[in-house]
């Protein structure tokens, strides 16, 4: 896989500027249409390698969320964070359209980032829960919304349960339901309709 700051030629605290400007240069030397003409299928193959490589990076290393978790993942390799495979990275680039302009694919996801439960080897991910995706999922603004509305519409529900009891109460004091349900009755069968 490589690392992405080496790929770019990039210090580890290079701005988003930087990491601009280093992907731009790579690009213009690397880029497929600039190698379509050669000859040596060898140096195109090669130089469609490092495009690819440098548009992963400049993937990654362009986003801030992409970016935070590239880094985690450098620092404690050995953490609970683990890539569910390790060729993500090389098998998600054909996904981008890498080949001509700077297809990087943004919006798409770069791979998935599982936390394995303490005790479990990396294949215990299988049917475990994916708690990064579950937290990511229920801290969305749409969900959070849809979970407010929800709660409005209950406490609205139980309260014009009560209400319509207390409203009872008032309009028929010293009466219970019961009784009024039975007068109904009795007034049905006088009419003839029961």
């Amino acid at each position: 896989m490589g690392d992405h700051y080496q790929t770019l030629g990039i210090r580890r605290d290079a701005t988003k500027a930087e990491v601009k400007a280093a992907f731009r240069r790579s690009a213009l030397r690397d880029h497929p249409d600039r190698h379509a003409g050669s000859t040596d299928a060898a140096a195109r193959a090669d130089a469609a390698r490092r495009f690819r490589q440098a548009s992963d990076a400049y993937h990654v290393l362009s986003d801030d969320r992409r970016r935070a978790e590239y880094d985690l993942r450098l620092r404690g390799s050995t953490s609970s964070y683990a890539r569910t495979s390790s060729s993500a990275w090389a098998s998600s680039s054909a996904s981008y359209g890498y080949g001509y302009g700077y297809g990087h694919g943004h919006g798409h996801g770069g791979g998935s980032w599982r936390r394995t439960p303490p005790g479990a080897g990396a294949g215990a991910s299988v049917g475990s829960i994916d708690w990064e995706f579950l937290l990511k999922a229920v801290t969305r603004r749409g969900f959070l919304i849809n979970l407010g509305f929800a709660s409005v519409l209950l406490s609205g529900a139980a309260f014009l349960d009560g209400s319509i009891l207390e409203i009872w109460k008032m309009n028929n004091s010293g009466k219970s339901f019961e009784d009024a349900m039975e007068k109904v009755k009795n007034t049905q069968k006088g009419d003839g309709r029961a």
